[in-house]
């Protein structure tokens, strides 16, 4: 009798490997408007805002209970040369040179199904993340560039409204990684100087949400619209903050 349900025991265990194979693949490319604020104090300790727009080039493979997705996004924007009023001294003010910020992310994620029912189910995993920061300054030759390449706690829901329509809401947490950055702002070409160092939630907290909705026209077109919300306190070796809002819309196929 043991040797019965030995057997049944090996055999539910190994039923998902032997289980026909279910698999979906989404891509979807959006473009969009982003309204971005940032504090680069490698620079100067000043608040600056951003509104450009931005492209996004994502998609997804479910595999039975299994959900490998990837994200690309970049943006550029330019801010004017404007004067500012000190933060300090409100009788004095200055000018803030004419700079060109750019911002590029790629994101890959895997998560395993752990609960809901199929019309609501929901992923835990984890991913790979890049994120790289860019500023410049007109008419000079100084630059600032960080790098941070992080591992990241992923979680999605997924609300399958009905055939045509359904929401997809995943949010990503960075706990570990490698950060690249500057200890001043000015980098120049005739001295390349970058402070490097492991980074955590000591050094580096940053926190990524993406509200997707998809109204399926067909089974291989969709209308494919992004509400973004992303924020990144960095503390080494000077502070650095990000927060950004984003709205895309755009066209997925799904195959």
């Amino acid at each position: 009798m043991r040797y019965y349900l030995l057997t049944f025991f090996i055999l539910t265990c190994l039923a998902p490997v032997f289980a026909e194979e279910k698999r979906q693949t989404r891509l979807g490319i959006t473009f969009g408007a982003s309204y971005y604020g940032y504090r680069e104090e490698t620079d100067i300790a000043l608040n600056r805002k951003l509104a450009t727009f931005n492209f996004i080039f994502d998609g997804d493979v479910i595999k039975n209970r299994i959900r490998f997705s990837f994200n690309a996004n970049i943006f550029a924007g330019k801010n004017k040369e404007t004067e500012v009023l000190s933060e300090e001294d409100h009788y004095f003010s200055f000018k803030q040179r004419a700079s060109t910020f750019i911002k590029f992310s790629l994101d890959n994620s895997v998560e395993y199904n752990l609960w809901g029912p199929e019309k609501f189910p929901g992923y835990l995993g984890g991913g790979l993340r890049a994120d790289v920061y860019y500023n410049y300054l007109k008419e000079t030759i100084y630059y600032s560039t960080t790098a941070l390449f992080t591992l990241n706690v992923r979680v999605t829901q997924m609300f399958i409204i009905n055939e045509k329509n359904n929401l997809v809401l995943s949010i990503e947490i960075p706990f570990f990684g490698y950060g690249i950055r500057p200890p001043n702002f000015g980098l120049q070409y005739s001295h390349i100087d970058l402070e490097h160092k492991v980074i955590s939630f000591h050094n580096h907290f940053a926190f990524y949400a993406d509200l997707r909705y998809q109204y399926k026209f067909n089974q291989l077109l969709s209308l494919y619209s992004i509400l973004g919300f992303e924020f990144s306190h960095i503390k080494f070796p000077q502070l650095r903050r990000d927060a950004c809002s984003r709205l895309n819309i755009g066209l997925s196929f799904s195959f």
